[in-house]
């Protein structure tokens, strides 16, 4: 039983191998679809200037394609260096800016600090109201609070 299961497997592949090939032969671009006119319809006509390519023709041909490849060197080199220029121009700018900004920053810390030693310098009682009675400056740390009276007396009918 064994003998006739793997014959049947053995005509299945060579019946399917067959076929194959003979259609392999009938549209393949050098089989019996040439003669027979049932190739491919759209397929173009060989050329007739089809042919080897001489070791001369070859030696040309890789020194046109060394060249090609030396001018897109070149040029990519040429706008690796354009760019370059361009971004050094903008961090100069970048440069410049900061230094302008560090220096205006620096300026306005000095204003600050002028401004808060001079709240805090202790003025003469005669230059801030002559005439109109004591003033009394105290520092920020030691802010006193007087004392507030209402200004009504309470009176006992007693």
């Amino acid at each position: 039983m064994a003998e006739y299961a793997s014959r049947g497997v053995a005509n299945t592949a060579l019946g399917l191998g067959i076929a194959g090939t003979a259609l392999s032969a009938i549209t393949g671009a050098g089989g019996l679809a040439g003669i027979l006119g049932v190739g491919p319809r759209n397929a173009p006509p060989p050329d007739p200037g089809d042919r080897p390519v001489t070791r001369y023709e070859m030696g040309l041909i890789q020194q046109i394609n060394a060249k090609d490849n030396e001018i897109v060197s070149l040029k990519a080199a040429q706008y690796t260096d354009q760019r370059a220029e361009g971004l050094q121009a903008q961090i100069s700018q970048q440069l410049a800016f900061n230094a302008t900004a560090i220096e205006t920053m620096k300026n306005q810390q000095e204003q600050i600090a002028e401004l808060r030693g001079i709240t805090r310098l202790v003025v003469p009682n005669r230059n801030v109201s002559p005439g109109w009675g004591p003033v009394d400056i105290w520092p920020a740390t030691q802010v006193q609070t007087p004392a507030v009276s209402s200004g009504t007396a309470s009176t006992s009918n007693g």
